[in-house]
C-alpha cells in the first residue's frame, strides 16, 4: 500500500466521522469526498474522481424517489389503511400483523423512509380508531420497512449499489448480474422471521404510550357522527325506466331543484364496484346508485319525479364514501373574514370551490334549514363534501377555517394508475432484462406526466443527500481498490473468518457492512465494503455474488440505534427511547442475521 493508500485511508476516516457527527451538511461530506482524492493525486484522472455522476445506480435510486412519490401522492396508503383496518380490527396482534405486511410490501419497490413517511399518518388513525396504542404498532412499522426492503433489488439503496457494483470491472468476468427478483428467496425469508418475532414476540417489549388527542383535530368520520349524516344519507337506485338515466348530474341540479346534495355514484363493474365523485359532468346509468343527503321529503319528491328508487343509505355507507375520492371537512369563518355578513348562494361558493354544503348551525347551536340563504356570522360553523383535492383548496383561503383533520384524506381515483405504473416498469425489467435504472426512469416520467406525481411533490420526492452520498463515495470504493487498501482488508477478513470456513466470511462480512450502515447510511456502507467483498471472495474461494449479497442484506440491518430516517420519524409519535430501540432492535438484528447468514451459506 503506497501513500496514496494512507491518504485514502485518512479521507474514509474523516468522512465516517463527519458523517456520524454531522458537524457539516452529509451532503456537502460526500461531495467534498471526490475533489479531495483528486487534489491529492488519489484518483488523478478526473473521470475516475467523477464517476458517480454517471452511475446507473444514482439515476435507479432517483427514480425511484419519483415512483414513490407516485404511489404516495395518488393515494395508495388510503388504499391499504382500509384493508388493514377491515383485516385487523381492534386486535393489536392482528394490525400489527397486516401494517408489517404491508409496509414490507410497499418497502420491497420503494425507499424505506419514504414508505415510513407515506404510512406513518395512516398508522396513527388506525391507533385511534382502534384503541391500540400507536406505540405498539410505529416501530414495528418502521422496522418492517428495513426487512421488505431486501425483497428486491430496488428495495434499497444499498441492493441497487451491489447489484451495479456486480457489473463492473472489479468483479471477475462471467459472472451474471443480479436481476430484480435475486434478492427475493432470502429476503423474503428475512422478512417473514422478523414480522413473525415482532408479532408475536417484539411488539410485547414496546411500551404502551397513549397518545393525548385532546388537541386533535377531529376526522371526517368524527364529523359525520356528530353531524348525524346518516341519519340523512339517502340511496337512489337509477332503473333502465328512471328519466334520471343518461342525464348528468348537472342538468338534475339536484340541490337547486330538490334540495339534495349529492355525495358520490356507485357503479358496477366487473372487477368491482367503481366509486364515482359527484362532478357536473357524470352521466347517470341504469344500475348506478347516487348517494345524496337531504331532507326524506326532499327525496320522495325525487324519487317520484325521476323513477327512482330510494332508501336510508346506513352507517356503513358514510365509511364506504369517505376516503374515494370524497371527504367531509366542518368549516368556520374567522373574525376577518370576508363572507361575513354574506351568504353562500351570493358568493356562489358551491361552483366556487366544487363543495356541497350539508348543513349549517350557529354558534348557540341552531340547525338552519336554508344553509346557502343563511347570512354568515361569527360562530356559525358549516358542514361541506367534495373531493379532497376541494377541501385542500378550500383549507389555503383566509377567509375559512377547516376544522377536520385532512392529513390523512387523498384522492384515491389515481392510485389504479400509479400501480398499473409500477408494474408496467417492473415487467421489462423481469421479462426482457431491461436495466433498472431505464424502467424506473421510464415509471417516474409517466408519473409526472399522468399527475400522479404534481410539480410541488416531484420537487420533494428525491433525497437529495442520498444520491450526494452516492456520487461522492462511489469514487471512495474505487480509490480503496486502487491503492490496494481492499485487498489488505479482504485479507483480515479472510484470516479471521476461514477458522470457521465460509461461514465465517460471510458473517464477517455482514457485520462489517451492518455496523457501517448503522454508524452511516446503508449507501455508504454498500460503496465502501463492496470491494473487499469481491477481493474477499476471490481470496476464500466464495461465489462473488454470495459474498456481495452478504453486503447488500448487511447494509439493511440497522435496528439498534434511532439514528437511520425512518427509525428518527417514528421515535416522537411513538415515544420511544434509545433503550426502546437497544431492546428491540438487537433481537429483530439476532433473527435477522441468523436467517440471512445460514440461507447464504446454503447458496
Amino acid at each position: 500500500m503506497d501513500g496514496h493508500g494512507w491518504v485514502a485511508i485518512a479521507v474514509l476516516v474523516v468522512a465516517t466521522v463527519l458523517f456520524i457527527k454531522k458537524w457539516l451538511p452529509v451532503g456537502v461530506t460526500a461531495l467534498s469526498i471526490p475533489v479531495v482524492l483528486h487534489v491529492t493525486g488519489v484518483l488523478p484522472k478526473a473521470s475516475d474522481a467523477l464517476r458517480g455522476f454517471s452511475s446507473p445506480a444514482a439515476v435507479a435510486i432517483g427514480a425511484v424517489f419519483v415512483l414513490g412519490t407516485g404511489l404516495r401522492e395518488s393515494g395508495v396508503a388510503t388504499l391499504l389503511a382500509r384493508g388493514i383496518q377491515a383485516l385487523g380490527g381492534r386486535s393489536e396482534a392482528r394490525l400489527c400483523l397486516f401494517v408489517m405486511i404491508a409496509t414490507a410490501a410497499l418497502s420491497a419497490f420503494m425507499s424505506n423512509a419514504a414508505v415510513v413517511a407515506m404510512l406513518l399518518p395512516t398508522v396513527l388513525v388506525l391507533s385511534r380508531r382502534s384503541g391500540v396504542a400507536a406505540s405498539r404498532l410505529l416501530m414495528p412499522l418502521a422496522f418492517a420497512a428495513v426487512l421488505g426492503g431486501t425483497i428486491t433489488m430496488a428495495g434499497t439503496a444499498g441492493n441497487i449499489l451491489v447489484a451495479d457494483y456486480i457489473t463492473g470491472p472489479e468483479v471477475p468476468a462471467g459472472i451474471p448480474p443480479l436481476q430484480l427478483f435475486d434478492f427475493t428467496p432470502i429476503g423474503l425469508a428475512i422478512t417473514a422471521a422478523g414480522i413473525a418475532f415482532v408479532v408475536l414476540v417484539g411488539r410485547c417489549l414496546l411500551p404502551r404510550n397513549l397518545a393525548d388527542d385532546r388537541r386533535r383535530k377531529r376526522m371526517p368520520e368524527d364529523v359525520a357522527k356528530s353531524f348525524k349524516l346518516s341519519e340523512s344519507l339517502l340511496m337512489f337506485g337509477v332503473r333502465e325506466a328512471s328519466q334520471a338515466a343518461g342525464r348528468t348530474l348537472g342538468q338534475l341540479d339536484l340541490p337547486g331543484q330538490y334540495g339534495m346534495n349529492p355525495l358520490m355514484v356507485r357503479r358496477p363493474a366487473p372487477m368491482g364496484d367503481k366509486w364515482i365523485p359527484p362532478d357536473a359532468g357524470v352521466v347517470l346509468q341504469p344500475g348506478d346508485r347516487l348517494y345524496a343527503q337531504g331532507a326524506e321529503s326532499s327525496a320522495w319528491l325525487l324519487a317520484e319525479s325521476e323513477m327512482l328508487q330510494f332508501g336510508l343509505a346506513g352507517p356503513r355507507a358514510v365509511e364506504r364514501i369517505l376516503g374515494r375520492g370524497t371527504t367531509l371537512a366542518e368549516v368556520a369563518l374567522p373574525p376577518r373574514s370576508l363572507y361575513l355578513g354574506k351568504t353562500l348562494e351570493e358568493e356562489d361558493f358551491t361552483a366556487r370551490y366544487g363543495l356541497q354544503v350539508l348543513a349549517l348551525w350557529r354558534a348557540n347551536g341552531e340547525e338552519i334549514e336554508e344553509p346557502l340563504g343563511h347570512r354568515l356570522d361569527v360562530g356559525d360553523n358549516f358542514l361541506v363534501s367534495g373531493t379532497a383535492r376541494a377541501v385542500h383548496r378550500l383549507e389555503t383561503q383566509a377567509d375559512f377555517t377547516v376544522l377536520t383533520d385532512q392529513s390523512q384524506v387523498e384522492d384515491v381515483t389515481r392510485a389504479p394508475l400509479a400501480i398499473g405504473i409500477l408494474v408496467a416498469c417492473l415487467v421489462p425489467v423481469v421479462a426482457f432484462n431491461m436495466p433498472l435504472a431505464l424502467a424506473a426512469l421510464g415509471g417516474a416520467l409517466l408519473m409526472v406526466v399522468t399527475g400522479c406525481v404534481t410539480k410541488p411533490a416531484l420537487r420533494r420526492a428525491v433525497d437529495w443527500n442520498v444520491l450526494a452520498l452516492i456520487v461522492g463515495t462511489l469514487p471512495l470504493g474505487l480509490a480503496l481498490e486502487m491503492h490496494g487498501i481492499a485487498d489488505v482488508a479482504a485479507s483480515a477478513v479472510v484470516d479471521v473468518g476461514t477458522s470457521a470456513s465460509s461461514v465465517g466470511v460471510i458473517a464477517i462480512l455482514f457485520a462489517l457492512a451492518a455496523v457501517l450502515a448503522t454508524l452511516t447510511s446503508n449507501a455508504a456502507a454498500a460503496l465502501i465494503v463492496a470491494p473487499v467483498a469481491a477481493r474477499a471472495a476471490a481470496v476464500a474461494g466464495l461465489h462473488p455474488t454470495t459474498a456481495l449479497l452478504a453486503v447488500a442484506y448487511g447494509t439493511s440491518c440497522a435496528f439498534v440505534l434511532p439514528f437511520a430516517q425512518w427509525n428518527l420519524m417514528v421515535a416522537v409519535p411513538g415515544g420511544y427511547g434509545n433503550r426502546d430501540y437497544l431492546k428491540m432492535g438487537s433481537l429483530v438484528t439476532l433473527v435477522y442475521a441468523i436467517v440471512a447468514i445460514a440461507l447464504l451459506s446454503l447458496r
